[in-house]
């Protein structure tokens, strides 16, 4: 009887709640449109960072994955992978890894099918236990055993696993593919098809093919994207330690490995990168959004209620108790939050789509934005919490009043609704304080983005065309490659006329795969325990003449650099920086390999050339030094990216005239276009997400702010109209009645600004190590933030203020 007695009790109060907010339609619309917008950003970003950050992988026990890198503490350039040695120490942890594994960069090639048609797919190297560590089984038929990964004389045949992906798309799901033997143009035989994975598998992303990359568990180069399994109840920090510690001491016999430490993170951040420090920055941006909203409404049920306090006072002269009348309230606030919820819910799902329009496709993990359970879950802890918010400070206000004093017309329009002013007051301070930090943010993320695309990248992407050219052709001697490789550069000189192009093996901005080797100076004699090492890079004449990379002295490379003649090299500025701090290097020559240095060839500098971004805008250049393509056994165009600047400065309107022109020189070419500009955009597409989503959040908190604002002072005008009105009638000028009125959003608004200050300096103060060169106390961003807010503030006081200041005194004493 009592639960029955408690359900038609809260069903009245449900209705009733229901009935007041349609009588006041103009009241309700503003609340619901206000918390629509705070649950709408709130949840659509949630949606992101639990796609990205929160939802498991699709592995069995995906928590437990870790990728696993290296560096050298010491600042030495390093590939940052993971050598065969260095993953087979790993596996002699066995209190920490359950298994460790990893993949090879993925790289093009050409599958040639039946018809002789070619299709570009992407393959990747895996080592021993590479889908053991997945945990996921085949499809159909087997993973690549120890054998067949273990290096067994030249004749050792390849063998490759298909993803599922593109066992369907290829080859239309034929169940006998297994078995059958594919042919690539890049190699001469025929690779068998050994296993079918599964359609979970996907890493490294998009990848079509895995084949048994051979190496020795002694080997040293660092090669490996490393993958560890960890076992139930170790950490990574744990593993960290231990591993260090193993380390170290391998270290003592394998020279490569010493002074090099682990890099660990959970597999999933490691594949989000920095996406996830933006949408967490996000995240925490739409919170303060959310709460702004809720202190809009808390103030708007705050003057509601200043109209309801007789209706209240007669609930309790009847027997309502405070319990009662404080459910009834709560009631009314958690149905303006669940019809906000609603609406916000609509607007989340309209703004993850457009999220996903503007970056879905190329953003980690964003291919697609499930409403999980998870999601569900935060948006009714969302509803709750924001229905609590706003009902709380209402109801605690009401039902303390007297019934005397509620009983008192006058009383009730004055004590009670000062005390309630003085409330009201006070959140609009935080509100502005609140408003303050959001627009602080937004402006910390567009400084960072404009500094970050102001940074000089070393080369001009521009009116530039990288043309990745790739033949399906064979060649067994090295001067018919010449030749063909030859005759494709003048296709692609003629093609386009008066152009600057060059070709070469990395692109930069583009993720393209880093190989570090260790360098000494000629002429020095070498220093066990200071080993330094360059990134390689190789370059045809033209290459930084097409990319309009600065050379600082000396010359680039010509045609004359050929396989027969001395061999040569341009350096960069930070190569120079490390090696030849006092002497000239263009008189300097130096050597260079892996694990040891190749002392038969001394390799002489001939140039040298601005640093360039490569790996991204934020990282500096390291050490690099360029060698001529044909003096790289054999190199030369048949795997390559071509640069191409044409003279008229449009890479768009180049695309045709070499399509043509390559299609005709060899109809089975495969030919990929992409301005150099589109690879510079890629780069910033994260930060500029970052920073268009706290614009928009920034511009809904001055929105909120303004009309909480107004909202007030209009409030607290509309209480003192008799004041008003009264001083007005004794001759006090609308002047001085005005700027009265005036005062009052300033000291809020002097109050405010100091919280909102504090509060951006210390929100700053952890996101800046998230953000390109941003500093938490830069003046110009706080200063702006104040002035911009308090602007709003004064907009929004100087309405209410001028009418106030017009009151009729006749008229409002009249009415008194």
């Amino acid at each position: 009887m009592a639960t029955s007695g408690w359900f038609e009790s809260a069903a009245q109060d449900l209705r009733y709640a229901v009935r007041g907010l349609i009588a006041s339609p103009s009241f309700t619309a503003v609340a619901l449109i206000t918390l629509a917008i705070g649950i709408a950003a709130t949840t659509a970003i949630f949606s992101t960072v639990n796609a990205t950050l929160l939802r498991p992988l699709p592995y069995p026990n995906s928590q437990q994955l870790v990728d696993v890198r290296t560096r050298l503490v010491d600042g030495r350039v390093t590939t940052g992978l993971v050598s065969p040695a260095e993953l087979e120490l790993l596996k002699k942890l066995p209190s920490h890894v359950e298994r460790a594994s990893g993949f090879f960069n993925p790289f093009e090639a050409s599958l040639m099918r039946d018809d002789g048609t070619p299709v570009s797919v992407m393959l990747a190297g895996t080592a021993e236990g590479f889908f053991d560590v997945l945990g996921l089984p085949m499809t159909a038929g087997r993973g690549f055993t120890l054998e067949e990964l273990t290096p067994a004389g030249r004749d050792a045949p390849f063998l490759l696993v298909i993803s599922h992906g593109a066992w369907v798309r290829l080859f239309g799901s034929d169940p006998s593919l297994v078995g059958q033997g594919l042919k690539f143009a890049e190699l001469p035989v025929t690779i068998t098809v050994v296993g079918i994975a599964s359609p979970l598998a996907d890493l490294p992303h998009n990848i079509d093919f895995w084949f048994n990359a051979r190496n020795r568990p002694t080997d040293v180069p660092h090669v490996i994207n490393g993958i560890v399994r960890l076992k139930p109840g170790a950490s990574i920090e744990q593993l960290f330690a231990d591993g260090n510690a193993a380390m170290k001491q391998l270290g003592t016999t394998v020279p490569s490995a010493e002074g090099r430490e682990w890099v660990m993170k959970p597999l999933v951040t490691a594949l989000v990168g920095d996406l996830g420090p933006v949408l967490v920055i996000a995240l925490g941006a739409t919170g303060l959004l959310l709460l702004l909203a809720c202190v809009n409404v808390t103030n708007l049920l705050l003057a509601r209620g200043v109209g309801r306090m007789r209706e209240m006072a007669l609930r309790a002269a009847l027997g309502a108790g405070q319990g009662r009348i404080i459910r009834q309230l709560l009631t009314e606030s958690m149905v303006l939050a669940a019809g906000g919820a609603v609406l916000g819910f609509a607007l989340a799902a309209l703004a993850v789509r457009l999220l996903l329009v503007l970056g879905g496709s190329t953003l980690p993990r964003l291919e697609s934005v499930p409403i999980d359970t998870s999601v569900m879950l935060f948006g009714f802890a969302v509803l709750t919490t924001s229905g609590l918010i706003m009902g709380i400070m209402p109801a605690w206000r009401l039902s303390r009043a007297d019934v005397r004093t509620l009983l008192n017309e006058s009383s009730r329009n004055t004590s009670s609704g000062v005390a309630t002013s003085r409330v009201m007051s006070g959140l609009i301070v935080a509100e502005i304080a609140l408003a303050i930090a959001l627009v602080a943010g937004a402006g910390w993320l567009v400084q960072s983005f404009a500094r970050l695309r102001a940074v000089d990248p070393g080369f001009i992407a521009d009116g530039r065309l990288v043309v990745d050219v790739r033949t399906t052709k064979t060649f067994t001697e090295p001067t018919a490659a010449g030749a063909y490789s030859a005759e494709l550069f003048s296709r692609i000189r003629a093609a386009v006329p008066d152009a600057k192009a060059g070709a070469g093996s990395t692109v930069p901005l583009r993720g393209d795969a880093v190989n570090a080797l260790n360098v000494e100076i000629h002429g020095e004699a070498p220093d066990p325990a200071r080993i330094r090492g360059g990134q390689i890079r190789v370059a045809t004449p033209g290459y930084f003449e097409a990319l309009g990379i600065k050379l600082i002295s000396g010359r680039t490379f010509t045609d004359d650099d050929r396989q027969n003649s001395e061999r040569v090299a341009v350096v960069n500025r930070a190569f120079v920086r490390q090696f030849f701090t006092d002497r000239d290097p263009l008189a300097g020559a130096f050597y260079y390999g892996y694990p040891q240095v190749d002392r038969k060839n001394v390799t002489r500098i001939i140039g040298v050339v601005d640093d360039v971004r490569f790996k991204s805008l934020a990282q500096a250049d390291e050490s690099t030094y360029y060698l001529p393509a044909a003096q790289q056994g054999g190199f030369a165009l048949l795997r390559s990216s071509v640069i191409v600047a044409p003279s008229s400065g449009n890479a768009v309107a180049a695309i045709e005239p070499l399509r043509h022109a390559l299609n005709s020189f060899d109809p089975q070419l495969i030919v990929k276009f992409t301005p150099a500009a589109d690879i510079m955009t890629k780069t910033t597409q994260r930060q500029e997400l970052g920073m268009t989503l706290m614009l928009v959040f920034g511009a809904m908190a001055l929105a909120l702010a303004g009309i909480g604002i107004y909202g007030v002072i209009a409030y607290a005008v509309e209480q003192r109209r008799t004041e008003l009105a009264t001083r007005i009638a004794l001759g006090a000028p609308s002047k001085q009645v005005f700027r009265m009125l005036l005062s009052t959003g300033q000291k809020l608004a002097l109050v405010g600004v100091v919280l909102g200050l504090a509060a951006a300096y210390a929100g700053g103060r952890v996101v800046a190590s998230y953000l390109y060169a941003m500093r938490a106390a830069d003046p110009l961003v706080l200063i702006g933030a104040g002035a911009i807010v308090v602007a709003v503030t004064m907009a929004a006081t100087m309405i209410p203020a001028i009418r106030g200041s017009r009151v009729d005194p006749v008229r409002a004493l009249r009415a008194e």
